[in-house]
């Protein structure tokens, strides 16, 4: 293939020899020093209809030092690796994704990589709810075709506002038969397993095939509990687990991602945050409200799930590192700030220290 630029990057001469190289999807910057303009007038021509013998002649150096320059390029992602034989799946379809992915490529078979394991990865999305319904149809839009949804409920009208796939025509309809239609109608040519029972009752256990990711946005009877049935699950076989968050009092919860093996697990969270959440019954009473409902707005539910969809791709492709692991977030609406506390992996964890149960754990 002859080379050219990557169409997301854009070329700034600095002046004193300095040419910027702007990676416009990730916002990264790669800079070169020469000695003179011809770095520059030979990035300005790769538009690929030249060859690399073709550019040294005609730019009066050798094809060894254009070849050194396009491999650096190339490694730092400002080359077009895309080829014209189009192994990508559905390229024309998803060429904005893959665009964005090329930015973190090092070589055209190093995104065939990262979209094919995007592709072909199995994700399990437990809880449809205000953020696994806006989670399961974000991935679909980026790429990914196989899914396992987990839910019993069926859509009620209360469910309209904030939870993305149903219609007034899917009222007292399972949410997985009415979801997995919904992602039907972006793509036909989905892979999906539905299991329209509650997660205590195991359906994970009883999943066909492999999984390669875990969304976790299911509430009942607990967003802890259901985190730990999901880490109980995912921490034996290595699978990466993301927690999806959820809503409460103008706070929109982003939740941890958990690579076994890497960082703090479901439980090092659990006991971290039951340090945290130590109330003094001497100066605060804490109040049981029976069948407490707080509000919710689906831009929020939408924020949240964009994230967790996000960290998804990353997970999924490793085009990037999880910028939650051994973390979490809260959304502030009447700031619109995202602050974070940091939790550790820690060594006498009883899931994934050293003498854990789930030690040694990991991919």
């Amino acid at each position: 293939m002859n080379p050219r630029l990557s169409p997301s990057v854009s070329v700034i001469p600095l002046g004193d020899g300095v040419v910027e190289f702007f990676k416009t999807n990730t916002r990264q910057q790669v800079r070169l020093r020469t000695p003179d303009d011809t770095i520059l007038r030979i990035v300005n021509g790769l538009d690929g209809t030249r060859s690399t013998d073709e550019i040294a002649a005609e730019h009066g150096v050798t094809p060894q030092s254009v070849a050194k320059l396009l491999s650096h390029l190339e490694r730092n992602g400002i080359l077009d690796n895309v080829e014209p034989s189009s192994d990508l799946d559905a390229y024309e379809v998803f060429r904005r994704p893959i665009s964005f992915l090329q930015d973190f490529s090092t070589s055209h078979e190093h995104l065939v990589r990262m979209w094919c394991a995007l592709r072909s990865a199995r994700v399990a999305v437990v809880g449809l709810g205000a953020v696994g319904s806006w989670v399961a149809c974000c991935l679909v839009q980026t790429g990914v075709r196989r899914f396992v949804l987990v839910d019993p409920d069926v859509v009620e009208l209360s469910n309209l506002h904030r939870q993305l796939g149903y219609r007034t025509a899917d009222v007292g309809r399972p949410k997985v038969d009415a979801l997995a239609d919904a992602l039907g109608r972006y793509r036909p040519d989905l892979e999906i397993e539905r299991c329209p029972v509650e997660l205590g009752e195991g359906p994970l256990e009883r999943i066909e095939g492999d999984v390669g990711l875990v969304i976790n946005c299911a509430d009942k009877p607990t967003v802890d509990q259901t985190s730990k049935w999901v880490g109980e699950y995912c921490m034996p076989w290595g699978i990466p687990h993301i927690v999806g968050g959820g809503y409460n009092l103008h706070l929109s919860l982003i939740g941890q991602t958990v690579i076994p093996g890497r960082t703090a697990c479901v439980r090092c969270f659990e006991r971290q945050l039951e340090r945290d959440n130590e109330i003094d019954p001497a100066r605060v009473k804490k109040l049981q409200v029976p069948n407490r409902k707080v509000g919710s707005l689906g831009p929020l539910c939408a924020l949240n799930a964009s994230m967790v969809a996000m960290e998804a791709v990353k997970v999924l492709t490793g085009c990037a590192e999880s910028a939650n692991a051994n973390r979490r977030g809260e959304f502030d609406i009447t700031t619109m700030d995202v602050s974070y506390t940091a939790y550790e992996r820690l060594d006498d964890c009883d899931w994934c220290g050293e003498h854990g149960k789930y030690s040694g754990q990991g991919r």
